[in-house]
């Protein structure tokens, strides 16, 4: 049996949390080796953590 899924402020905010560990990550650079150019990266998750926090706002008290 599936579990149920969670509700949608939930899924975003795990999402963003996510993303924001991610570009945590990538700012830090590269462990081992050389430099990495993530600004690609970067700029993309940036842009969709935007999008969620965006969504996240216009949330109604409807949509838990």
């Amino acid at each position: 049996m599936s579990e149920p899924e969670a509700p949608l402020r939930q899924q975003i905010a795990a999402a963003i949390e996510a993303i924001r560990q991610q570009l945590g990550v990538l700012r830090q650079g590269p462990s081992i080796g050389g430099p990495l150019d993530n600004r690609s990266v970067i700029a993309d998750l940036e842009t969709e953590l935007a999008g969620l926090e965006e969504a996240r706002a216009n949330l109604g008290p409807h949509d838990r």
